[in-house]
């Protein structure tokens, strides 16, 4: 993780057993986050339309540890079989950006996900960023990427 102007970024990387146009279809379609979320992580709701189009948003309804959340999301870009970036009207962040980047790899993909975010609440939320976040995403996309592996380990 590196800190750049007002934002932090996270980034991590998966190598995955399917094609790129399977991977993006998988993520193009936000009811799937409920397949790859962490224990800590209930959906409740999710309002969406498929195919993804830039522009058009996405609802979820969440409880993260047991707080509840409400998450209205957009797609900023989604560029078929190769990128989907998806940015936030509504979250618990001052400003969040995540793009999926899918690169072919040898008949399978390299999954690459890539969030840029800014926490709120001043000094006390750039404390919460340097110490907590850090291993919250790490163990999150830790757990995703495990999930979105088996997921298409599986559709073999």
């Amino acid at each position: 993780m590196i800190k750049m102007n007002k934002f932090s970024i996270f980034t991590r990387s998966v190598l995955l057993k399917a094609r790129p146009a399977e991977v993006y279809a998988f993520h193009e379609d936000p009811r799937n986050i409920s397949k790859i979320s962490p224990s800590s992580l209930k959906v409740k709701r999710v309002d969406c339309s498929v195919p993804a189009r830039a522009g058009e948003e996405f609802r979820l309804c969440l409880s993260q540890f047991g707080l509840p959340l409400e998450w209205v999301g957009f797609w900023e870009e989604a560029t078929p079989d190769s990128c989907l970036v998806d940015g936030a009207k509504k979250s618990p962040f001052k400003h969040w950006r995540h793009a999926h980047l899918f690169t072919d790899c040898s008949g399978g993909t390299v999954m690459s996900d890539r969030v840029e975010y800014a926490m709120p609440l001043g000094v006390l939320g750039r404390l919460l960023d340097v110490t907590v976040m850090r291993l919250v995403f790490l163990v999150m996309f830790r757990a995703r990427h495990r999930a979105t592996k088996a997921f298409f380990a599986k559709t073999r």
